[in-house]
């Protein structure tokens, strides 16, 4: 039901979407790193089984819903608490809950056939503002411009980073998001350099294969590179989106190196 890529640190099998994470804070509580779709739900709540312990966080990168679809059902399911930017999120009877088409790629996504896959509100317990630490040995750490309120988490103990859509691996290899895909492009290849300057040895992309070594050394020298232009380069981010949009609906399974089939 999970890969053990450290201890105290899992990836999940059966999600659709995003990468679905499970890590242990310092004190021992449980959080999930994203949720994929709604349809991961069943996954999710198989591998929680598992471990026989209760889930405290779930602590959302940013408010997409390949990474957010299935937050509401876990949460209600489960009693965790949802952590999310407030900068991805809107105000509602006293609280706050996800903001429900944030980012220039919702009618994209929508295409994809996810639309009814995200429950009309979906409640956010901790908006998060600034760097903080919603469990113990768990940093947030705000990287906005892929949306408003997106963030990266890190544990110091793993020296590891769940970094979100900050960057995507393809097959290890870290590419940015692509311009259209941000809510504000320059914004976004700030907070690349300036989480590059703290990135530690793992990092663990929403999509695509983690990356155990070597993870903050990529990042640096990807965040001194210029946005790229030209037909070949065209074609490449052509295939790439290609990889990603059949990552988004393919269940991630065991054994398989790269993540998905």
């Amino acid at each position: 039901m999970a890969d053990l890529l450290a201890p105290g640190l899992w990836w999940l099998h059966g999600t659709r979407g995003s990468n679905v994470f499970l890590v242990e804070a310092d004190d021992g509580q449980l959080a999930l790193i994203d949720t994929g779709f709604g349809s991961s739900v069943a996954a999710i709540l198989a591998a929680l089984e598992a471990h026989e312990r209760r889930l405290s966080a779930i602590l959302l990168t940013h408010a997409h819903r390949d990474h957010s679809g299935a937050a509401a059902t876990v949460r209600a399911a489960t009693g965790a608490r949802v952590a999310l930017g407030k900068a991805d999120c809107l105000p509602r009877a006293g609280g706050f809950v996800l903001h429900p088409t944030l980012g220039r790629t919702h009618p994209m996504r929508k295409l994809t056939g996810r639309s009814k896959s995200q429950p009309a509100d979906t409640p956010v317990d901790l908006p998060l503002s600034g760097e903080s630490e919603p469990l113990p040995g768990i940093r947030a750490i705000p990287v906005p411009g892929h949306t408003p309120g997106a963030y990266c988490y890190t544990v110091d103990r793993l020296g590891a980073a769940f970094a979100g859509d900050l960057v995507i691996s393809h097959d290890g290899e870290l590419t940015r998001s692509m311009k259209f895909a941000n809510s504000d492009d320059a914004l976004y290849l700030q907070s690349i350099r300036d989480f590059a300057r703290v990135a530690p040895e793992a990092g663990l992309p929403g999509h695509g294969v983690p990356v155990m070594t070597g993870f903050g050394e990529q990042l640096r020298g990807l965040a001194e590179l210029p946005r790229r232009s030209g037909f070949r380069v065209g074609i490449e981010r052509f295939r790439r989106l290609a990889r990603f949009a059949r990552g988004l609906t393919t269940p991630r399974r065991p054994g398989n190196p790269t993540g998905r089939s």
